[in-house]
């Protein structure tokens, strides 16, 4: 060591100036003068170095080079739980604000170093995770706001009401656990995604009336429906509403969950309308539109009358016919009637699964609305009601 203090460091080379700054025992005046090396490896080494002086790593939180930055932000960011914002002490307030000053860094690559360190430590200053969590780059930001423990309710809430950049909302929505009234509040703003990634987190507690207002609104919303139809521990009110606000593929994995009991009439989820007579408070009504969408309601709440009043008069064959035809709950025969009467795939996808009771892998209707039943096959059954018994 002394052989090498006693030669000049600007005599030396690159390498041997970068093994000096890596030692423990270079003396501090050496480590701070090497600082302003003009060789990327050395300053890098200086920056790592746990020995360096805290008025040296100040000046490196200003380096030119993003690399020496980011390897300086890793060392600093090991050492904040010990640090104090409040602190008088010269040499401490030099490390906090060197810190600071990374945390804030133009490089993401440089603020997202000083995430991958605190953002799951309980005894960070909340002035530094207050910091990364409005920061407007994800990767920055993401970790804290959903692993961070420091932040508490009021702190998300006011992330929520004036996020620096809408994927705040999502990260947020994805924190684990998250309470209620963040939940609420994300669910209130009814951003796409966000509100998507709520229902998607099966651990943050939603309350009823939120997770009832959201399926209201879901009928636009693909990414809700598919949310939704998946949370577990749905109320039966909940169960009801979607029952008349969703369709398709989402409707599919609604009645086929297990937890719901929804494979059948015989194990039904209270919340669930089984194939059969219409519930109380949906009756049939005597007359009303003529269309898909009536269709569709009706199918929904399994309105038999209703449906074979409608699927009477778009086929034209004649309505007792129509409703003798329902009442035998066959698949088959049911999609094809579906098809005469000019229906789309997602009608009959409604009709088998509503009136007669198919389980999702029995659905004739293929992914994209095509008919599984050849045309002529349809043909052929929908004519047998009219042949002679």
């Amino acid at each position: 060591m002394q052989a090498e203090l006693a030669v000049s460091p600007r005599r030396m080379d690159d390498a041997a100036r970068a093994r000096l700054a890596e030692r423990a025992d270079t003396p501090l005046e050496m480590l701070f003068f090497l600082a302003n090396d003009p060789a990327i490896t050395v300053r890098a080494a200086i920056a790592a170095n746990a020995a360096t002086p805290p008025l040296a790593d100040h000046l490196l939180a200003r380096d030119s080079e993003p690399g020496v930055r980011r390897v300086l932000a890793r060392k600093l960011a090991t050492l904040a739980p010990l640090l104090d914002p409040e602190t008088t002490d010269r040499h401490r307030r030099a490390t906090w604000e060197a810190l600071l000053l990374l945390s804030d860094d133009d490089a993401v690559a440089v603020r997202a170093a000083v995430t991958e360190l605190v953002a799951e430590l309980a005894h960070i200053p909340r002035p530094l995770i207050l910091r990364l969590a409005r920061d407007v780059a994800m990767a920055v930001a993401e970790p804290v706001l959903r692993g961070s423990p420091v932040l508490e309710e009021g702190d998300l809430l006011r992330l929520i009401a004036d996020p620096p950049v809408p994927e705040t909302l999502g990260a947020i929505a994805r924190r684990p656990h998250l309470p209620e009234a963040p939940s609420a509040a994300i669910a209130e703003r009814e951003e796409e995604a966000s509100v998507a990634a709520l229902l998607a987190n099966a651990t943050a507690r939603i309350r009823e009336a939120t997770l009832l207002a959201l399926t209201e609104r879901c009928g636009g919303h693909a990414g809700w429906q598919a949310a939704l139809v998946r949370r577990p521990g749905l109320s039966a009110a909940v169960l009801r509403g979607l029952q008349d606000m969703v369709a398709g593929e989402a409707l599919r994995i609604l009645l086929s969950r297990p937890d719901l009991g929804t494979a059948g009439p015989a194990g039904a989820h209270p919340g669930l309308a089984a194939p059969g007579p219409s519930p109380a408070g949906f009756p049939d009504p005597p007359s009303g539109p003529v269309n898909e969408e009536s269709f569709i309601a009706a199918a929904r709440h399994s309105r038999l009358p209703e449906c074979a009043r409608i699927l009477a008069a778009l086929s034209g064959l004649p309505g007792g016919v129509v409703t003798r035809a329902l009442e035998g709950r066959d698949a088959r025969l049911l999609v094809s009637l579906c098809w005469k009467a000019g229906l789309s795939g997602r009608a009959a996808t409604f009709a088998q699964m509503r009136l007669a009771g198919s389980a999702p892998e029995e659905l004739l209707v293929l992914p994209g609305g095509s008919w599984a039943l050849a045309p002529e096959t349809m043909q052929e059954l929908v004519g047998g009601l009219l042949a002679p018994s």
